[in-house]
């Protein structure tokens, strides 16, 4: 647990990667944090392996300097866009002579629930278990140790186009890295940015990126449904090039130093300076800055509403969670945003010393997944009957690896199996 843990979140627009260790009180720590340019993706989609690797090997290099050590392994998240949720039921009879559910049964009764028919270009690559039933008694999260005769499974399945993640992971390792291993993004983002009792009474998280906006739903403690929207910040940056009549580099840098949703006020209502190119400087008046992107924010908003809506999850949800670079770093966002969707919203920010930045929940959450899983791996090497590996055993692994360790302490399974 004193080595490093490295987490990459690649995105359509930037690579954000961490690095985290665990200090002598069993603390998670951030130790180093970073992100580069990245283009190489488009809706989460990899379009140019290089251009993406070289994104991934920069990111890296940056780290390497900050720790003064060198890197060989990360972990990465997958973005929630290109995955579905499937329903899923696994059951099977106790093994042992004395009828007491062991480490085993909890293995075989998850590798029931992946036994479904799913299209030929998917892959089932991880399973939520949801709640466990033993001899028809419900709602129980962990049934080692308990006594009965017939173990079940409800779960929800996750299963992506195998394509997609294939060459993401080939980016990965085209940059010179192993892949330690990969959870669903939305996953580890919740474990940095939402409480037990957010998850449990219902809440939307939504990941606002570059060109997607993901929206994930927690409820009862679990994911309970995913979407996307095929937009995201960089509509924004447009509307400002286009409006303003400058490049889309100084529209972005616009955004970023003054970027607001609030009605403007003195002194902001005065013209800012921007370079247009061609030994060219132009007066951008700060009001039209601020509409335009009011706009745009609003329609954004809209579309989450309408998502919530045709998804029957609006009046199941007791509020937001915004992250992401998208407009979560916007000046009066989360007021902004109670007025349109009439739900109390937040902006989700990492409590770690470094990586206090929603644009960097993502790449926290993933590690803090490591993390949680390794210290399971050293219990579970302490303890003759629990031998499995956790959510994030090595994904080349092969289909006989044991996955029973990320159930008992609720940590969600997330395997590459089709390597």
């Amino acid at each position: 647990m004193s080595d490093y843990i490295v987490g990459i979140d690649i995105g359509s627009s930037k690579v954000c990667a961490a690095v985290g260790r665990v200090d002598k009180q069993g603390r998670m720590q951030i130790v180093g944090i970073t992100s580069v340019p990245c283009v190489g993706l488009k809706k989460g989609v990899v379009v140019d392996i290089d251009s993406t690797s070289d994104s991934i090997k920069n990111c890296i290099e940056q780290l390497e300097r900050m720790v003064d050590t060198q890197i060989h392994g990360a972990y990465i998240c997958l973005p929630g866009g290109i995955s579905e949720l499937i329903p899923s039921k696994g059951v099977v009879a106790v093994s042992s002579d004395d009828r007491e559910i062991k480490n085993g049964d909890v293995d075989r009764v998850i590798k029931a629930a992946k036994v479904v028919a799913i299209p030929s270009d998917k892959a089932i690559i991880g399973i939520l278990p949801e709640q466990f039933i033993v001899d028809g008694y419900e709602n129980i999260k962990d049934p080692i140790g308990m006594s009965g005769l017939r173990l079940e499974v409800d779960a929800k399945l996750i299963a992506a186009q195998a394509t997609i993640v294939n060459n993401i992971c080939k980016s990965v390792s085209k940059s010179g890295l192993d892949i330690n291993g990969i959870v669903l993004e939305s996953v580890a983002i919740s474990q940095v940015v939402l409480t037990k009792e957010e998850m449990s009474l219902g809440t939307a998280l939504v990941d606002v990126g570059a060109e997607t906006i993901d929206i994930s739903i927690y409820k009862g403690g679990n994911l309970v449904n995913t979407s996307t929207i095929p937009l995201g910040g960089s509509t924004i940056t447009n509307d400002i090039s286009l409006c303003l009549k400058i490049s889309a580099t100084e529209a972005e840098k616009l955004k970023i130093k003054y970027g607001s949703v609030q009605n403007a006020v003195k002194p902001y209502d005065e013209k800012i300076t921007v370079n247009a190119g061609y030994n060219n400087v132009v007066q951008v008046d700060y009001i039209m800055l601020t509409e335009i992107i009011q706009a745009r924010v609003e329609e954004l908003f809209y579309f989450i509403y309408k998502k919530l809506k045709e998804n029957n999850y609006y009046d199941e949800i007791s509020g937001i969670v915004i992250v992401g670079g998208g407009i979560s770093l916007f000046k009066g966002i989360s007021e902004f945003g109670d007025n349109i969707l009439s739900k109390p919203i937040r902006i989700g920010i990492p409590e770690y010393v470094g990586a206090s930045s929603p644009t960097y929940a993502a790449a926290v959450g993933v590690i803090k997944d490591a993390v949680s899983c390794l210290k399971l791996t050293n219990v579970a090497e302490s303890n003759s009957e629990l031998s499995s590996k956790g959510s994030f055993a090595a994904y080349k692994e092969k289909e006989n690896t044991s996955e029973g360790s990320s159930v008992i302490t609720k940590i969600k399974n997330f395997f590459v199996e089709f390597f």
